[in-house]
């Protein structure tokens, strides 16, 4: 973690402010760092554990460049009165909480030099009736938030439900009977736990009602705030995994994992027996001193992990109705052809959106018009057209949500081409500049077809993909429900990741159609272009050389479905 750089101490103004006024800043956590630290001794990073422990000692610069010298030294975006007298009580009853938790410091009156206050507000913490006091740190020319570049904070890996389903999965090839309970441990005011450095605080002003205060602490809304938590927590885990054996997963301020549901433990503070995992975790944040209540650590056989209801046993997840169904009406509002939207707008459906694909994976080729229409645009005020593409991947993405149930990560094992089963089918595929095939070496048949006419591209990596979709057109009615479906080619990432550029989304969207309607999970694999020969040959229209090679082959014409043909409609 940083430290404040050497240009910061050449803000005479600002380290005046500092030495005169001692009693406004102060550098305090509850954890335990002494303990934290010997618990890290063994770990192999030592440099970043270092830094980290310096941070809870002297407080944490925020990856920030103040700008001194081009930017204000002092400033005051602190006006933003609450909108509602309920509003208005929280915030005050919010301070006052803050200054007895040791978090603010001692009122004062006017800014002095080389503070910064930017505006506060109170958020609704979702599903309840409470509020979350939020300082908006992007507000006006000169925020915090533009002292921080996004490269520079950037890197922070949250566990997602894809990683849980993937632990399960391998869990369940050694004990597939096996009761479960799902537990998830919550760290009570997370980000708060954080000290900041006094050459950041004095840029962290909290306003309100005449008077002001520094907030001492990292905050909900600071854009380094969530990875300077994660250099901390991230060693925590690793205590947990290496130290004490979890096998744990952690998104932002939750740590959750599954165990055998008769493995309890009993955990004193509490009086009550809960999971014996959670029970370890519990107890390794009471020796360091990390804060946590009761009623935010819970266990059971289905669990909601990060908005997803998770069920271990039946190995599914899936967005509650109540989500989905809020998805998609925000997804419907959107997709408007000829409206313009905000980026902020777009990015707030591309977020998400991107939140839904870790139950619906499949979905993920209904972003791919909206991200190509924000890439490379940066102001969020900024007005953006809505195209047809847009509208129709978004359309295909909210009918999709619509029908779903979302359990098919956990239903989908890892496989390849070398664990197939006889009710699995294998397919090579082949383009060339003259047309496309594909066979199936288990029933001795192959498929050819000529370019199709009026295409809007000439490359023929379009037309390698296209011959993969159309393989998966013809194989999915010929294998059994469930069943894997093989499938070679020289084209592979963009199937496997579902991503790629608008060009190809037409075919990518009737590939998840068909996979879905059937049942089927379809992998692409690598193929080298001098090993596939059949599939060459039959893209050549050479039959005769096919045939030499695979007596009784027989070859049949076909036609590449029309409604993976977006780029050759004219």
């Amino acid at each position: 973690m940083p430290r404040p750089p050497m240009s910061e101490f050449q803000n005479i103004e600002a380290l005046k402010t500092i030495q005169e006024n001692p009693h406004l800043f102060h550098v305090s956590t509850p954890i335990h760092v002494d303990r934290f630290e010997s618990l890290l001794a063994s770990h192999p990073n030592q440099p970043f554990v270092k830094s980290v422990c310096v941070g809870l000692r002297e407080g944490f610069w925020p990856f920030a460049n103040t700008h001194y010298g081009e930017y204000p030294l002092t400033l005051d975006k602190s006006h933003r009165p609450p909108k509602t007298i309920n509003e208005r009580n929280f915030l005050h009853d919010q301070i006052q909480k803050e200054v007895e938790k040791n978090r603010y410091s001692p009122a004062f009156g006017p800014n002095l030099p080389g503070m910064y206050s930017m505006p506060i507000h109170a958020v609704p913490k979702p599903g309840t009736d409470k509020h979350r006091l939020v300082t908006d740190h992007s507000a006006g020319n000169f925020s915090l938030n533009s002292m921080i570049d996004r490269d520079d904070i950037a890197g922070v890996t949250l566990d997602n439900i894809q990683d849980l389903g993937n632990a399960l999965r391998i869990f369940r090839d050694n004990d597939s009977d096996a009761p479960l309970h799902l537990w998830k441990a919550d760290v009570s005011e997370a980000y708060r736990l954080i000290p900041m450095h006094p050459l950041w605080q004095i840029k962290q002003v909290v306003t309100f009602e005449g008077k002001r205060w520094l907030d001492w602490m990292n905050v909900f809304g600071g854009r380094a705030s969530q990875r300077l938590f994660h250099a901390f927590m991230a060693l925590v885990i690793w205590i947990a995994v290496t130290k004490l054996l979890l096998l744990v997963f952690i998104y932002v301020d939750d740590s959750f994992a599954y165990e055998r549901a008769n493995q309890v433990s009993f955990y004193k503070k509490y009086n009550k027996f809960v999971p014996r995992g959670l029970a370890t975790m519990l107890r390794l944040w009471d020796f360091l001193k990390i804060p946590h209540e009761e009623r935010k650590q819970v266990y059971g056989p289905v669990l909601p992990i990060i908005g997803f209801e998770v069920d271990p046993n039946l190995m599914s997840a899936k967005m509650s109705d109540e989500s989905r169904l809020r998805l998609i009406k925000q997804i419907n509002n959107f997709a408007r052809h000829g409206n313009r939207r905000t980026l902020k707008d777009f990015q707030t459906l591309a977020g998400n959106l991107n939140w839904a694909l870790n139950v619906y994976p499949l979905l993920r080729p209904g972003l791919s018009s909206l991200y190509s229409k924000i890439s490379g645009k940066k102001h969020s005020k900024a007005l953006i057209w809505i195209n047809q593409s847009i509208v129709d991947d978004l359309h295909w993405t909210s009918d999709h949500l619509d029908h779903s149930d979302g359990v098919y990560f956990l239903k989908s094992e890892n496989w390849d081409s070398r664990n197939l089963d006889k009710d699995d089918l294998e397919v090579y595929c082949d383009a060339s500049g003259n047309g496309m095939g594909f066979w199936y070496p288990s029933l001795t048949l192959g498929f050819q077809s000529m370019i199709p006419p009026s295409t809007e591209t000439d490359t023929i990596f379009f037309f390698e993909a296209l011959a993969v979709y159309s393989a998966l057109h013809d194989a999915c009615p010929r294998v059994k429900k469930g069943a894997r479906l093989a499938i070679y080619s020289l084209i592979v990432t963009i199937f496997n990741t579902l991503a790629a550029k608008p060009i190809y989304n037409d075919i990518l969207k009737s590939g998840v159609d068909i996979a879905l309607a059937y049942d089927i999970d379809f992998r692409v694999f690598h193929i080298p272009g001098v090993t596939n020969v059949i599939a060459d040959h039959l893209s050549r229209f050479r039959n005769r050389e096919a045939m030499r090679i695979v007596p009784g082959l027989v070859i049949e014409s076909f036609r590449p479905p029309r409604d993976a043909l977006g780029a050759c409609k004219k």
